[in-house]
């Protein structure tokens, strides 16, 4: 009896570890929602990551991952993936960026998760899409 209560203990706490860790990556659902929304996801952006990250003015480099969706020449979303909601706290106290854009972490429409919507066209569905996801 006591091996199958240590047995069943031990699996509990397996599967909260699981939903935990999973929980902090937001991305996977933002990708299902963007890609059922019609937005196709930019491969070109990843060569293109090291500039985009200068660009920026931040050492975003080893915490962040871009991703840019597109819908047309009009409708897109370029995300910032951070690799845990805790890297993406760290970046907003350290970055004058992120602080600009994102008045209230904990509050904005604009983080989900580990992910910030970080440049989208106002006149496509991106904003919204990112919202719901």
């Amino acid at each position: 009896m006591k091996r199958k209560v240590t047995l069943l203990t031990v699996l509990l706490l397996t599967l909260s570890m699981l939903f935990a860790l999973t929980a902090c990556n937001s991305f996977g659902s933002i990708k299902k929602a963007y890609e059922d929304a019609g937005y196709t996801e930019s491969e070109s952006v990843q060569e293109y990551q090291d500039e985009i990250v200068e660009a920026m003015g931040e050492d975003y480099e080893n915490v962040c991952t871009i991703h840019l969706f597109t819908k047309d020449l009009l409708d897109f979303a370029l995300i910032l993936e951070f690799h845990s909601t805790k890297d993406l706290e760290e970046a907003y106290e350290s970055s004058e960026t992120l602080k600009g854009l994102v008045k209230d972490l904990q509050n904005s429409d604009l983080v989900n998760g580990n992910c910030v919507l970080f440049l989208y066209n106002p006149l496509g569905n991106g904003f919204s899409t990112f919202v719901n996801a």
